[in-house]
């Protein structure tokens, strides 16, 4: 992964200026890009499905504990 990243570092993937393929270094703001879509949307999305797991689990709990104290009646 950090190999590919460094690539891009180097190489700017949205050029401006001297040609539609100018290879150069990434600005500041193309840096930020870069890290926002890397990690920006996993971030989120992981907090997305930690929380739907959560509430598999105590849904998942609640009905082992229904059925549990049914049966002891």
């Amino acid at each position: 992964m950090h190999d590919e990243l460094e690539l891009l570092r180097t190489a700017n993937p949205v050029p401006s200026g001297d040609g539609p393929w100018r290879d150069r270094p990434l600005d500041a703001d193309a840096e930020r890009a870069l890290n926002r879509l890397l990690y920006g949307d996993r971030v989120r999305r992981t907090g997305v499905l930690l929380i739907v797991r959560a509430e598999a689990t105590v849904l998942a709990l609640v009905g082992a504990l229904a059925l549990t104290l049914s049966a002891c009646r």
